[in-house]
């Protein structure tokens, strides 16, 4: 499929995008400014997911190239960038991209740690288990409501189950539930019923995870409370950074 646009009344040349493959060709005048790539995620099928490479594409047009994407695709386009990645958000931004969210990679240490102690009791499940079970139905709809807003999840619930740790940790009380799925040092989810019962719950789990490990890895996104509640128990992080763009 090809799509030809005439720039030429705003002082450009014409410009092609062919669609070739896995990848959008842009080409100005017979030669190809760049790429940009195209991926599909059956776990989230609302959007179409970009990765731009573009070479010489300059700002000035890229509201018209990604809109013209965005009618080829017939659906949103998602594309992430490195937080520090200036020419590249710019460039995003101005094609018409709104930034989402954030996600942060957390790395610390027990000397980063400052939330305090908690009186918690953890327990630690199993696939299988019927507590496990319990713990990936609060992390499904805890999911769904984070994801919402910028790429809804599409597949349902046994798929969701089977992309998980097959280990969670939990702790309930009062009727309320927090868990989070862990392998070795790295807490892959978080999820809670009640901000307050998984407050407790992620300063007992910070502090479980350093004393066996030494260390925890995990990544926060700022659409999801649970993983910002716990990555505030830190004070120092190393890691990047990457944003989420969506043009709808």
């Amino acid at each position: 499929m090809k799509i030809r646009m005439d720039l030429r009344a705003k002082g450009k040349s014409m410009v092609t995008i062919c669609e070739n493959g896995g990848k959008f060709e842009i080409w100005r005048d017979g030669e190809r400014l760049g790429t940009v790539e195209r991926f599909e995620n059956p776990h989230h099928a609302r959007n179409l997911y970009v990765r731009p490479d573009m070479r010489t594409l300059d700002r000035g047009t890229s509201a018209e190239i990604f809109g013209a994407l965005r009618r080829l695709a017939g659906r949103p386009l998602q594309a992430m960038a490195c937080s520090e990645d200036e020419a590249l958000s710019g460039l995003l931004k101005a094609g018409g991209f709104v930034l989402k969210r954030r996600c942060y990679e957390v790395s610390a240490r027990a000397g980063d740690y400052s939330g305090g102690a908690s009186d918690a009791q953890l327990a630690r499940c199993s696939a299988g288990e019927q507590a496990y079970e319990l713990c990936c139905r609060l992390l499904y709809g805890h999911y769904l409501a984070c994801h919402e807003a910028v790429g809804p999840y599409t597949a349902g619930f046994e798929a969701f189950c089977g992309e998980l740790p097959p280990e969670a940790v939990y702790s309930g009380q009062g009727g309320a539930l927090s868990a989070a799925f862990v392998e070795g040092n790295e807490l892959s989810y978080v999820c809670g019923a009640s901000e307050l019962h998984f407050a407790d719950f992620a300063r007992a789990l910070a502090a479980a995870m350093l004393a066996e490990h030494g260390s925890v890895r995990f990544e926060s996104d700022d659409t999801d409370w649970a993983a910002m509640l716990l990555r505030s128990l830190f004070t120092n992080q190393s890691g990047r950074s990457f944003d989420t763009y969506i043009l709808d």
